[in-house]
């Protein structure tokens, strides 16, 4: 992933020069570590699940471990949320505002950030009382390979899951193939071809969640942060999965709404 690998280079420089500053080396090792571009030759394409694609997953029968696979991550599409947080979740963090209003108040486990996260979707409660409060505990690898297998055969009812995009892969993907242990099919310009299912992994659930509030165009992006935990709007727009044609049309309807409703001439 480039932008994790900059990130880890960038705090590596940062440390390496501090250290210099103290005393505690003489080297320059820092100006040998440097950030790649990100550009779409190089970066895995992030995408997200429609709110349509959702409530058919949601609707989809399916039993055993990838029912429990699935219902995590419903969690993730309906609060925004990494899986690692609803591990510890109970029904005490499933609160009332004074407004009157359902939310649920936890801690972020990667973050550490506290965060109230309103319940939009009933769909939560359905979810938290089929497993009476306690959600499954499942590996990120688990959910990764399951939650492929389950769209794949949701596909077959829902045709946008098949649509196929250029992505970059991993460099696990990249050594897997070069060792002859896996395949992936390209276009004419050499990019990896996959279709969208695919393409899903735990990220891909609080992403979808994120990216279809803020497509909705109901809420302001400081809104939505203090749901995702970001503080930072820079990496919280990295997190929002809008193509150029959903943020045309989201921009034309503002400004459809904006227009004023009498001719005056």
């Amino acid at each position: 992933n480039v932008s994790s690998r900059n990130k880890y280079v960038s705090a590596t420089q940062t440390l390496i020069r501090y250290a210099k500053k103290d005393g505690l080396h003489s080297h320059d090792g820092h100006t040998f570590l440097y950030q790649i571009e990100e550009n779409s030759d190089n970066m895995k394409k992030k995408i997200y699940l429609t709110d349509e694609e959702i409530q058919a997953l949601y609707e989809m029968k399916l039993s055993g471990l990838k029912d429990r696979v699935r219902d995590v991550f419903m969690l993730g599409c309906y609060l925004g949320q990494r899986v690692s947080d609803y591990n510890n979740l109970t029904r005490m963090d499933f609160i009332t505002t004074r407004r009157g209003n359902r939310v649920v108040s936890f801690t972020q486990e990667k973050t550490n950030n506290a965060v109230m996260v309103p319940i939009i979707y009933d769909n939560v409660y359905a979810i938290a009382e089929k497993y009476n409060y306690h959600f499954p505990r499942l590996a990120h690898g688990v959910i990764n390979r399951y939650i492929k297998e389950i769209l794949a055969e949701l596909s077959r009812d829902v045709p946008s899951l098949r649509q196929t995009m250029r992505t970059a892969i991993t460099q696990r993907e990249q050594e897997a193939e070069r060792l002859g242990r896996a395949h992936f099919v390209r276009d004419e310009k050499g990019y990896v071809i996959k279709h969208r299912y695919e393409m899903i992994s735990t990220h891909t659930a609080p992403r979808s969640c994120i990216t279809n509030l803020y497509l909705s165009n109901r809420f302001s992006i400081s809104q939505l942060m203090s749901i995702s935990g970001h503080k930072s709007e820079r990496a919280f727009n990295e997190y929002i999965c809008c193509s150029s044609e959903e943020m045309a049309d989201m921009i034309a309807e503002i400004a459809k709404k904006n227009q004023p409703t009498t001719d005056l001439f």
